[in-house]
């Protein structure tokens, strides 16, 4: 009987484990049921976007081929665009057209084009007459932006009846080049003439150009702006004095019969994380500064003239002491600290580019996306900053040796450290902070006599080193 009894006590024991058991179970599936929906309908989303993508895409070459053949039916003398072309035309620059209830947005632009068949303006066999035909292209967006990428394009050339002739003007070659002169393709170039009505889009070139032949003569009144998704876009400025300071692109002139060229160079957007810290990684909050850089925008009037950027703010580090800036062009960045608080000090940018020979500058690259500091040091921490120098032209030395070192403390201290570019060394390189008192110093670099010193630190404790050649 107790036999029966036992084994009835572990039946349901053993049922109770079971039951426990089963609950995780259902957990463990749930779980699992839950990752593969979330797979599921995401996978499904994407394939609605790109099936719905498709529709548009189809939908657009509908209408990009309805109004190309509209375009092929008008006399070689209606092809422009009507109101805003420089190629005058019955054409409308823009329209909005409804298919099955989705509305496309159809832009239209009209261009003379120089062809090397018969020699190029100014080339080696050189065409009196670049106007040598026209070329109509019919962008079809599905959403209301010219620039959009989400478009289909159709282009068609058309010839003259009969042998070509003078449309008079001049050429205007609009050219768009990264940093290091290679031409950007696809972007995007507004043109705009408000004297002359002109007011149309273009698209560059596999050699980063847009070469428009027959353009009416004008002085600075041609405004241009180029833009591309991710990348750093410019506008023209009229010159000065309607601009404040010479500008850097001021709008484009075209004389007649000439080929002018107008180039611009810009690059890939960057992102900056901007923290300031002390020495010792502690976040300082509260900072006040101007940054300014990138691409230059002109100069002032001054003499000699300073250099104005488009990227110019006063900004301030917040609670977390960290700023980010989003799509800055490229180029070299000055931080001017305006207040670090009362219980700080700005000592340098981190990391920065020896070349620029400035402790408050920085470079950035395009398309870069990077972590830059402005280090501080605390006036209230124990520490040691020296300033190493040559003593026969006061220049910085860079990796100039310094041990710091006091081994009569209860905890010893001694620590080896090398100068930056600018002769600069900060002690501690990590907490804790210095143990308040007399140091001895070492400080060794080639070329240059070994000097031996003390210094008391008693918190910020600063120094200017000078080492005699040998």
């Amino acid at each position: 009987m107790k036999k029966l009894k036992f084994l009835c006590r572990f039946a349901a024991a053993n049922k109770c484990k079971k039951a426990g058991f089963t609950i995780i179970e259902a957990l463990i599936v749930l779980f699992i049921f839950s990752l593969i929906t979330v797979a599921f309908y995401q996978a499904f989303s994407l394939g609605a976007r790109y099936i719905l993508e498709s529709k548009y895409r189809l939908g657009a070459i509908s209408v990009a081929n309805e109004r190309m053949e509209i375009i092929r039916s008008l006399d070689y003398s209606q092809i422009g665009i009507s109101g805003s072309g420089y190629i005058g035309g019955d054409i409308p620059d823009s329209e909005q057209i409804t298919v099955a209830g989705r509305t496309f947005y159809v832009f239209n632009s009209v261009v003379y084009i120089d062809d090397s068949h018969d020699g190029t303006e100014g080339g080696t066999v050189d065409d009196t007459v670049p106007t040598d035909y026209k070329r109509a292209t019919v962008k079809v967006a599905w959403e209301n932006d010219a620039n959009s990428d989400r478009a289909v394009s159709l282009a068609s050339d058309f010839a003259p009846p009969g042998v070509e002739s003078s449309a008079g003007g001049g050429t205007l070659v609009i050219k768009v080049f990264d940093k290091d002169s290679n031409g950007i393709s696809g972007f995007n170039v507004h043109l705009a003439n408000s004297g002359l009505g002109i007011s149309e889009n273009y698209a560059t070139d596999s050699n980063g150009g847009v070469s428009l032949p027959g353009i009416p003569a004008d002085g600075n009144d041609y405004e241009i702006s180029v833009s591309k998704s991710n990348y750093f876009g410019i506008d023209t400025l009229p010159p000065y004095p309607t601009t404040s300071f010479h500008p850097a692109y001021v709008h484009a002139s075209v004389t007649e019969g000439e080929r002018n060229i107008y180039s611009i160079t810009t690059d890939l957007t960057s992102d900056i994380d901007l923290i300031t810290e002390t020495f010792l990684g502690e976040a300082v909050s509260g900072v006040e500064y101007n940054l300014e850089g990138g691409i230059k925008k002109g100069d002032t009037l001054d003499d000699p003239p300073v250099a104005i950027f488009y990227f110019d703010e006063d900004l301030d580090s917040g609670s977390e002491g960290k700023n980010e800036i989003n799509d800055i062009g490229y180029g070299a960045y000055t931080i001017t600290v305006s207040d670090p608080g009362a219980d700080y000090e700005f000592v340098k940018m981190y990391p920065y580019d020896a070349a620029l020979n400035d402790k408050a500058k920085f470079s950035v690259d395009p398309g870069a996306d990077i972590e830059e500091k402005a280090l501080f040091a605390n006036k209230n921490t124990n520490s040691f900053l020296a300033a190493i120098t040559d003593s026969s032209n006061s220049l910085p030395i860079k990796n100039a040796s310094i041990r710091l070192y006091n081994l009569s403390l209860p905890t010893p201290y001694d620590a080896t450290l090398n100068s930056d570019d600018f002769g600069l060394v900060y002690f501690p390189e990590s907490l804790p902070e210095l143990a308040a008192g007399t140091y001895d110093l070492e400080i060794q670099a080639s070329g240059y006599q070994t000097k031996n010193d003390t210094v008391i630190v008693d918190k910020l404790t600063k120094s200017d080193i000078s080492l005699d050649p040998q």
